[in-house]
């Protein structure tokens, strides 16, 4: 049979959300789109969770590229009265519980084994988790309608030079199919389809452990807030089950995120040499023993039944030596695969749909595009190293609460930090995650990584060697820490207290009168 043949200016491999997200502003400005999908949807993907600085990046991209829809998926509120038939997932923060292999948890008055950050005051204003099978399958349904060409079930083998544009070669549903463009988008995921056709390689993320992972979706899992052993003093900031909870145990993590279609999100991924992998079996065997390592977990999926079957993946941490070229780029879950920790991996995904999508407005066809792009894959690399430095430290902290707690804290005021100074309109579109593009800020938490380091290399610290650590990360996010965040008094409880920002206008080089229109159009009027 003669090859389906298609000629586009950009190919883009993967019709995730990022996928499809890309295919929708390269058809906004103006450019002929082919959207390849190896398989079809609606489908699983892993990857759920967002964070304020990801809906407000939604927000922006809505603004730039005139999507007004993508403004109603950046808060809860917004999404249950706009599209309230699309399953999603209420989150008002981050939650951590600090778990002992083989014994049953325990809270305690002061909170010491625990953290729960507030991301909202709110319902309303909270924030969600996307229950990707049907919010990637909407996506795909903008991108289509926006005139994208989709091809589904193909499976790419080769890639050639045709005449200066790219040829990407497969088949799809037995036939051969060749898809011709000037430009390749990657969004195909960790070892994806770019990486595989261009032989590109790959090195080890600095300092994050070799991690397993598995993982799927259940149904009735109890809630924390059904079991006595969560029980506590006083009115936490939020319900603790409305949140990315999170389990640590020292080498490792369970998470569960809470869908309201009664679907439950969870998994755990820990050091490759953790003993709950060694004996092998099928997954889900490895599931039930990892859980069986921790009572109170184990009690609460009892009585849960898995969705559709689990999953692992047997390599977590993942970095490619080449981002791009004059012809191609990875968009960031195709360049690399750390750890859904932080919930880092939305925004890093939106940051580099921001500026591929800037690059392709600005130098489509001029002869800057390379020097842009090379540009475009040193952010993303640093920006990977980054957050690979920062969780493979709170790996080696977990287990060791107050090192844990405080390290979590530098995350927490860097990411609040750059949220608010981009809804102030403070500060570079361009910016850098994590504060990466701003040296003073950037030296102050290197350097006190670099502490962290030192300590950790102690064999058995002091608690006051830890303690005086966790003064030096005080230290050292006091100038960025517009949140509260880090504060003895607080106890470890962290709600949203918007006297906070005014606290801390001179730091957002705001006056009060700028940080009070800022809460008037989020409709946190004070």
């Amino acid at each position: 049979m003669a090859p389906s043949s298609h000629r586009t200016d950009i190919a883009v491999v993967g019709a995730g959300f990022a996928g499809c997200l890309m295919a929708l502003l390269c058809r906004k400005m103006g450019r002929s789109v082919t959207l390849i999908e190896k398989g079809r949807h609606p489908r699983f993907a892993i990857g759920e969770s967002t964070t304020p600085l990801t809906n407000l990046l939604l927000e922006e991209i809505g603004q730039d590229y005139s999507i007004d829809f993508l403004s109603e998926f950046s808060t809860w509120g917004a999404w249950q009265e706009r599209h309230a038939d699309l399953p999603v997932g209420l989150k008002r923060g981050f939650t951590f519980f600090h778990h002992t292999e083989g014994q049953a948890f325990r809270r305690f008055p002061d909170h010491r084994n625990e953290l729960l950050v507030a991301a909202s005051p709110s319902d309303a204003v909270g924030d969600t988790h996307w229950y990707r099978e049907s919010f990637d399958a909407f996506l795909l349904r903008q991108a289509i309608d926006a005139g994208s060409v989709y091809l589904d079930e193909t499976c790419l083998s080769a890639i050639q030079d045709s005449s200066g544009d790219l040829c990407l070669i497969g088949s799809r549903k037995g036939q051969q199919i060749e898809v011709n463009a000037k430009f390749v988008i990657d969004a195909s995921g960790p070892r994806g389809a770019l990486f595989r056709l261009l032989n590109l390689g790959e090195w080890r993320l600095a300092g994050m452990p070799l991690t397993r992972s598995v993982y799927g979706h259940f149904r009735d899992v109890k809630r924390c807030a059904e079991q006595p052993a969560f029980d506590s003093e006083g009115v936490p900031p939020y319900p603790v089950d409305d949140a990315a909870v999170h389990h640590l145990f020292p080498g490792g993590w369970f998470w569960a995120l809470r869908f309201n279609n009664a679907i439950t999100s969870a998994g755990v991924v820990a050091d490759a040499d953790w003993g709950a992998w060694s004996a092998g079996g099928s997954i889900e065997a490895i599931w039930k023993r990892a859980l069986d390592q921790f009572p109170t977990l184990s009690e609460q999926f009892q009585n849960a039944t898995s969705v559709g079957e689990m999953r692992s993946i047997e390599r977590v941490p993942f970095c490619v030596s080449e981002v791009s070229s004059s012809r191609f780029a990875l968009l960031p879950s195709a360049i690399a695969s750390i750890d859904p920790l932080f919930s880092t991996g939305f925004p890093l995904a939106l940051l580099g749909v921001l500026r591929l999508a800037g690059i392709i407005w600005d130098s489509w066809g001029k002869e800057n595009l390379g020097a842009r792009m090379e540009d475009y894959a040193r952010v993303s690399l640093d920006e990977a190293d980054r957050v690979a430095r920062l969780v493979g430290l709170a790996y080696r902290t977990m287990g060791r609460p107050v090192l844990f707690n405080a390290l979590s804290s530098i995350y927490f005021a860097c990411v609040s930090f750059e949220e608010t100074q981009r809804r102030l309109g403070k500060g570079s579109r361009e910016a850098s995650f994590l504060l990466g593009d701003k040296p003073r800020y950037r030296k102050r938490i290197d350097e006190c990584l670099e502490n962290l380091e030192v300590l950790l290399r102690v064999p058995s610290p002091s608690p006051q060697q830890e303690l005086n650590w966790v003064h030096r990360v005080r230290d050292c996010i006091e100038p960025f820490n517009v949140i509260g965040i880090g504060s003895e008094e607080k106890g470890n409880w962290y709600p949203v207290e918007l006297e906070d920002l005014f606290a801390g206008c001179e730091k957002l080089s705001a006056s009060p009168f700028e940080i009070q229109a800022m809460l008037n159009r989020l409709g946190l009027a004070t």
